[in-house]
């Protein structure tokens, strides 16, 4: 395995903090969301793991199109992130990732999931998630069936 980029952040007092990279090229205070009884003046976990997993899954879109011979230079992906608390007191996430490709004629459509599918594959935070985070994938809002 090849390491091609590392990156290092520091968390001051959890979710009621701040957190900055090393470099301090990301600073941001951190808030408890007022939906779990904090004051929300800050950005969360989650808002971090959405924005970070969006991006990389647009990302992943564009570069498994770029190796397909189809490149696409915009590929819109909202991720939903919510925060489960399980019943053995454990906590974990249920991610949704929407993405909107154009795809106006039926292969177009069967293209533009094979792209989703195979970005899925390709995406770390997929990757990374994986068997320990229930992720739903959406096309032009359908949902994609998972396949095994």
């Amino acid at each position: 395995m090849k390491t091609l980029y590392r990156t290092l952040a520091i968390a001051q007092a959890g979710r009621n903090g701040e957190v900055h990279t090393l470099d301090n090229s990301l600073q941001l205070a951190l808030a408890l969301p007022t939906a779990l009884g904090g004051n929300g003046k800050g950005n969360n976990p989650e808002q971090l793991l959405a924005a970070g997993y969006a991006a990389c899954f647009s990302n992943a879109l564009i570069h498994v199109a770029q190796k397909l011979g189809t490149p696409i230079t915009s590929a819109p992906v909202t991720a939903s992130v919510e925060l489960l608390a399980l019943a053995d007191g454990r906590f974990n996430f249920a991610i949704t990732l929407d993405v909107a490709l154009a795809a106006a004629q039926p292969e177009q459509m069967a293209q533009a999931e094979q792209l989703v599918r195979l970005a899925h594959q390709t995406c770390p935070f997929s990757n990374a998630m994986r068997g320990n985070v229930v992720t739903r994938l959406r096309l032009n809002d359908i949902e994609l069936e998972e396949k095994q």
